[in-house]
């Protein structure tokens, strides 16, 4: 079925649930892309989930406590904690060698921190067949 509108096929796909006990099901139909990140969103969904945190998927994304994650920025944050578990792990089993005074991990962080907060925000292409005013966020 294809909807003339974003907000018609919202209502119908919010009303869903009122065919739970019937023959009748909807559910949204995704691009074979979309339903694959989907599925490998999944662990990152059921994780957060289990740390107590509201998550859901909204298409291709996993909103965690209303900030939404790409599969790729879940994988990246998955691999940072890796390399600092890593990191923690060594200094733990090498503890004669002791710690510099002057690691250099400060000078790392304020490196990746942005001079500009605005430049935190990502850019995101609207298709105007999809756009709807009504769902912008604010």
């Amino acid at each position: 079925v294809r909807f003339a509108s974003f907000a018609i096929r919202m209502k119908v796909l919010g009303a869903r649930s009122r065919l739970s006990h019937s023959d009748i099901w909807v559910s949204p139909d995704y691009s074979e892309q979309v339903g694959k990140t989907r599925s490998q969103l999944i662990p990152f969904l059921y994780e957060a989930r289990r740390q107590g945190h509201n998550a859901f998927l909204l298409y291709d994304k996993l909103v965690v406590d209303g900030v939404r994650k790409t599969l790729l920025e879940l994988q990246t944050e998955v691999a940072e904690e890796a390399g600092l578990e890593a990191e923690i792990f060594d200094e733990i089993l090498e503890p004669e060698m002791g710690v510099a005074e002057e690691t250099g991990v400060e000078e790392v962080v304020v490196d990746k921190l942005p001079e500009n907060p605005d430049d935190q925000v990502e850019e995101v292409y609207v298709d105007p067949e999809f756009q709807d005013n009504e769902y912008e966020d604010e």
